[in-house]
């Protein structure tokens, strides 16, 4: 059961990395995404600073080579002042994609704290768990070391009881025994006489069965000295009847 609940807990703080290690890499993605587009957002700024320093130092050569040139100057300096504008509104917006930059950091950071502090606390929480049960084993096992003595007490006195109750068993088996062996003596003195005369009868009927097989044998070779000649007489006649069907 503790094993189960363990692997519960296990299985559940394996989603939660699962599902923070996911919304990692998921800023982590926002994160290169927006340092791309601050790069290019700074090409751009570069470029159009590049622009404005040029239409400046355009609009101070028109200034000096001709007065008839103020309408131009006029022209170019709004195109300055919205490059200006341009660039100003570039640099809030990287200004703002730093701040916003830095808060995904931060918050990144906290929540990086945050999964490590309640896998700190869960660490903490199984392991006065496991604290706990060294301590009910140690309980359990002192418990046990006192009940030993009572228990080993216990098992010899029944073991004696029991010991002392074999031992009148086995008086009376020997007693009862010693009485069947008197009847089995004369059980065997009885059969020893039945024996002796069941032998004299087999030996007479020995003798008789002995003349009796003598003259059985004799019938016995006479039929099978017919039976030969017989099988001499059918062997010839079926080598007789070969020849006629051949005929």
């Amino acid at each position: 059961k503790e094993l189960k609940e363990k692997e519960e807990s296990l299985l559940i703080c394996q989603q939660a990395c699962k599902r923070l290690q996911e919304e990692v890499a998921e800023k982590e993605r926002k994160e290169e995404d927006l340092k791309r587009r601050s790069g290019r957002s700074e090409s751009e700024l570069e470029t159009l600073k590049a622009l404005l320093s040029q239409t400046e130092q355009e609009v101070l050569m028109l200034k000096q080579e001709s007065p008839g040139s103020q309408g131009i100057c006029v022209s170019r300096e709004l195109l300055q002042d919205a490059l200006r504008q341009k660039v100003r509104s570039e640099d809030s917006w990287r200004d703002k994609l730093e701040v916003d930059l830095a808060k995904g950091k931060a918050r990144h950071k906290e929540e990086i704290l945050k999964v490590r502090e309640e896998a700190r606390v869960e660490l903490e929480l199984e392991r006065q768990k496991q604290q706990e049960l060294i301590t009910k084993f140690q309980r359990e096992h002192e418990e046990l070391q006192q009940k030993i003595p009572g228990l080993i007490s216990s098992a010899t006195k029944s073991l004696r009881m029991e010991t002392e109750i074999l031992e009148k068993k086995l008086q009376d088996a020997h007693m009862k025994l010693a009485e069947k062996d008197g009847d089995k003596e004369k059980e065997i003195q009885s059969l020893k006489r039945l024996i002796s005369e069941l032998e004299f009868q087999l030996t007479m009927e020995k003798s008789n069965s002995e003349s009796f097989l003598d003259k059985l044998r004799k019938e016995i070779k006479h039929k099978s000295d017919e039976l030969e000649q017989l099988t001499q007489e059918k062997t010839q006649l079926i080598h007789s009847l070969s020849q006629v069907q051949e005929e």
